[in-house]
């Protein structure tokens, strides 16, 4: 099955489940699709694509399972890959690698007619002179596996972070894992409230900071992940006026000896 260049003809496929590839369609913005590599079947009804940037690439799959397993074998030569991928791609996967620290998550969307925007006093933008007290944040959360994945420095000058400060210190933060506005999509991502100032809402006050801005700057649509077992997360995001869209799975795919 062969690689896909044609942007034109990659957004189209994405479009037709546009909340699903909201990282996808992200990713062909300058910055992120230097990192991508698109396979298709011959009739354009799955779309995979294998993005670089991290030292696992990532493997994103869109379609139906019987279709996505016809492009599947252009990928498996990879030792290695983490998964975002909807629950019924799951057996596909297993057929050819060992899949570790699987993770039932929702894909949640802002559903704009339920926007609330929750109290802000003490949120501040974050810049790229932030990014130290960002890294003592998650810092925070290291011990207990709870630091953002995926956190890069560059994410804060390219994309949109809030914080709330104590004093010097950070005590919650969230921001984007990317914001491509010629796409009109973003996702929210790299939320983290330090361990004793939990239970006090301040990751749904950031959230609900970085969700205004996005608006602000014209993204028509704003998803964020969230693990399913993570039920204080989810009625934030549910107050804040994220739905949810469906149900995926990360993990990481070793391939079998």
């Amino acid at each position: 099955m062969p690689r896909v260049f044609d942007r034109e003809r990659i957004r189209t496929l994405l479009e037709s489940d546009r909340p699903w590839a909201v990282y996808a369609l992200g990713d062909l913005t300058p910055g992120y699709s230097e990192h991508c590599e698109w396979f298709s079947d011959s009739h354009e009804r799955a779309i995979l694509l294998v993005y670089r940037a991290f030292q696992t690439p990532v493997l994103f799959t869109l379609g139906e399972q019987r279709t996505v397993e016809l492009v599947l074998g252009e990928v498996t030569q990879e030792p290695r890959l983490y998964l975002s991928i909807r629950p019924e791609i799951v057996p596909l996967i297993r057929a050819r690698y060992e899949v570790e620290h699987e993770k039932a998550m929702w894909r949640m969307v802002l559903d704009p007619a339920r926007f609330r925007q929750e109290r802000a006093e003490r949120t501040v933008r974050l810049g790229a002179d932030g990014v130290p007290a960002i890294e003592r944040l998650y810092a925070d959360g290291r011990v207990a596996g709870e630091s953002p994945d995926f956190f890069s420095p560059d994410m804060v000058s390219r994309g949109v972070f809030f914080g709330i400060r104590e004093g010097d210190s950070l005590v919650a933060a969230a921001g984007t894992h990317l914001v491509a506005p010629a796409e009109g999509v973003a996702a929210i991502g790299n939320v983290y409230t330090r361990r004793d100032r939990r239970g006090r809402g301040l990751g749904g006050q950031v959230t609900s900071a970085v969700t205004a801005e996005l608006q602000r700057m014209g993204v028509r649509t704003i998803a964020l992940n969230v693990a399913q077992s993570n039920t204080p997360a989810i009625r934030a995001y549910d107050r804040i006026g994220f739905v949810r869209y469906c149900a995926f799975c990360e993990g990481l795919a070793v391939r079998s000896s």
